[in-house]
């Protein structure tokens, strides 16, 4: 007779657990979600990031380059050692200048030693213009950097910190040149602004050749392989 007015005890069963299952599934849709909608956006993230990095680490190359040869210390070594790294980091002929240029130089030097400076010092610039953009996209979303672990957290902060190093140095080259064609500029002060100039060069060369280093290891990090 039971069977008749009602439901069964095995029907109450399959009930409970199709409510239970659908409170379950209610509660972990939203961090299931959440946890697709932050992959995707760290994806998106990943990209750019990446193509910004390639771009900086190809400037500061390039910048390396002028200082050197400034300094007359262009060699076949260095070229090699700049050459290696920006390959390791994913550039490519297409979109590397800085790449390109050192394979430039490399082909003329073939016959040279291995110590020997490269490239032509005749024409070098009296004043260089060092200063970069930096990373606007990672500046414009700091706020979005805990999409990453820690360690890549780190990494991109560090680099950011020593870009403003950097940039520091290319101001106060900057700063000293205009000194030069102040009135009353005697020739000794005039001198030491020179030599002021050439330390803010080196500075800002060694801070660019560290800031390429650091980007290169961040770009084989797993995290900026997604791409």
């Amino acid at each position: 007779m039971s069977s008749t007015l009602g439901f069964g005890a095995g029907d109450i069963v399959r009930d409970s657990i199709a409510l239970v299952a659908g409170w379950a599934l209610g509660i972990l849709s939203s961090p299931i979600t959440d946890m697709i909608r932050r992959r995707s956006a760290k994806v998106r993230m990943t990209r750019v990031i990446v193509t910004e990095l390639r771009s900086l680490q190809d400037t500061l190359a390039l910048v390396v380059l002028q200082v050197s040869k400034r300094r007359g210390a262009l060699t076949r070594p260095l070229l090699e050692a700049l050459l290696t790294t920006l390959k390791s980091s994913g550039h490519g002929h297409a979109e590397g200048r800085t790449m390109r240029t050192i394979e430039g130089l490399l082909e003329l030097a073939e016959d040279a030693s291995s110590t020997t400076q490269v490239g032509d010092t005749a024409n070098i610039p009296r004043t260089l213009s060092l200063k970069v953009h930096g990373l606007p996209f990672v500046e414009s979303h700091l706020h979005r950097l805990d999409l990453y672990s820690h360690e890549t957290q780190r990494m991109l902060v560090e680099i950011r910190t020593g870009l403003q190093a950097f940039n520091q140095y290319a101001e106060e080259a900057t700063h000293y040149h205009f000194m030069m064609f102040g009135s009353g500029i005697g020739q000794d002060s005039r001198d030491l602004l020179k030599s002021n100039i050439e330390t803010c060069y080196e500075r800002a060369a060694e801070k660019a050749s560290d800031l390429i280093a650091r980007i290169a290891v961040l770009l084989q990090n797993v995290e900026m392989r997604l791409t």
